[in-house]
This record gives C-alpha cells, sequence and structure tokens, in this order.
C-alpha cells in the first residue's frame, strides 16, 4: 500500500498516538502546527493516516476518526 501512496500522494501524513509525521511532502510550519492542535486531546486510533493527491483531494484511512475528518480538510485544503 504504502508504494501506491508514494506515487499519488503529493503530502503524507501519519497519526500515532496524537502525533502527526509528514511520511511525504513539506507543508507549511503553520498547518503542522494547527493540525497538531487538532489532535491535541482527542481520541484517536494507534495508527492513522490521511493524505493529498495530485487533484487536492484528501484521502482517510478507514479508521480516521470522522470527528475530526472536517476540521482537517479545512486546515490542509482552504
Amino acid at each position: 500500500m504504502s508504494e501506491a501512496l508514494q506515487r499519488v500522494a503529493t503530502e503524507w501524513f501519519e497519526v500515532r498516538a496524537g502525533r502527526i509525521r509528514v511520511v511525504k511532502g513539506h507543508p507549511a510550519h503553520s498547518r503542522l502546527n494547527e493540525l497538531r492542535k487538532v489532535f491535541q486531546g482527542q481520541a484517536c486510533p494507534a495508527i492513522t493516516a490521511f493524505w493529498i493527491t495530485r487533484d487536492k483531494r484528501i484521502h482517510f484511512k478507514p479508521n480516521f476518526p470522522a470527528g475530526l475528518r472536517q476540521q482537517v480538510r479545512e486546515i490542509v485544503i482552504p
């Protein structure tokens, strides 16, 4: 799965126990700070992820919390 994502994703973020890690891409520091605030204190699965494709669509792993998806969309794709 990661090889396919490497080909199609322009930015790829992984969330482990509430901490965000950039796997691919170079997001702005301000965007990362906003994302950290969203995940701080939220109940998340042990490991989840989301990525952005070339056509500016955001995709979430199936175990990504549904309540956080809209907040992440607003930050990542203005």
